[in-house]
């Protein structure tokens, strides 16, 4: 029987001073989800770089990055995947921002959708 798409689980938020460090946050779903969107905004225009990883509940050998992106001078990113992207218990999403510009804060969201069987 194939998944079925519930309404969002609650949006994981974080948000990071890019001038104490960079970000890199892990989801904690625990549970089959599928992704909807990654969005980080920053308070001021930046210039670094974002990844997303899919963090494998089968080791680090089956982690895949799903997108990087280098802004230049931008306050906006958002990752939407390419059809659905589907994951099971133990799967979680890892997103990092660099700081190596030392300015502004960046604001996290990570959007999801519970899925039942």
């Amino acid at each position: 029987m194939p998944f079925q798409n519930r309404a969002l689980k609650k949006d994981k938020i974080t948000s990071q001073n890019l001038v104490l460090g960079a970000l890199s946050y892990t989801t904690d779903y625990g549970r089959r989800f599928k992704l909807e969107s990654v969005s980080v905004h920053a308070s001021v225009a930046i210039t670094e770089t974002i990844t997303i990883t899919l963090d494998s509940a089968n080791g680090s050998n089956y982690d895949e990055v799903l997108s990087t992106v280098d802004l230049v001078a931008e306050q906006d990113f958002v990752f939407r995947p390419q059809g659905e992207l589907n994951l099971q218990v133990g799967d979680e999403i890892k997103i990092q921002c660099t700081n190596a510009n030392t300015t502004g804060t960046v604001f996290l969201t990570v959007k999801a959708s519970e899925l039942t069987a």
